[in-house]
């Protein structure tokens, strides 16, 4: 019977996460943490943001939406994200995504 312990799943996942860390409007370090690593919930919402700004029937101002979404549930620290997004113009907010894309090696849906 093989034992697998909750711990030891979590302590391997983050020594091979592959993050990308964003310092916050007040220094506060904000992680993004690595797509396959993320915990069930906010790995299901990154794959529906990622069907959404891949949808060439969407709107523009709906893949933002979705970009910022998908890049707080992403984040360790998901009320400092959403204050930086309010406060970048949409080149900052882009520069993170591709950064975290890049890092993370998100799948295409």
């Amino acid at each position: 019977m093989a034992n697998i312990k909750f711990n030891d799943l979590m302590a391997e996942a983050a020594k091979d996460e592959k993050t990308v860390v964003i310092e916050g409007p007040d220094g506060t370090p904000v992680k993004l943490r690595e797509f396959s690593n993320l915990p069930g919930a906010d790995f299901k919402l990154v794959l529906k943001y990622m069907d959404i700004l891949q949808d060439k029937k969407v709107k523009e101002s709906e893949k933002i939406d979705a970009m910022d979404l998908c890049l707080i549930a992403a984040c360790d620290k998901k009320d400092v994200m959403r204050e930086m997004l309010d406060l970048l113009p949409l080149s900052g907010r882009e520069v993170i995504f591709d950064a975290w894309m890049e890092a993370a090696e998100v799948p295409e849906s």
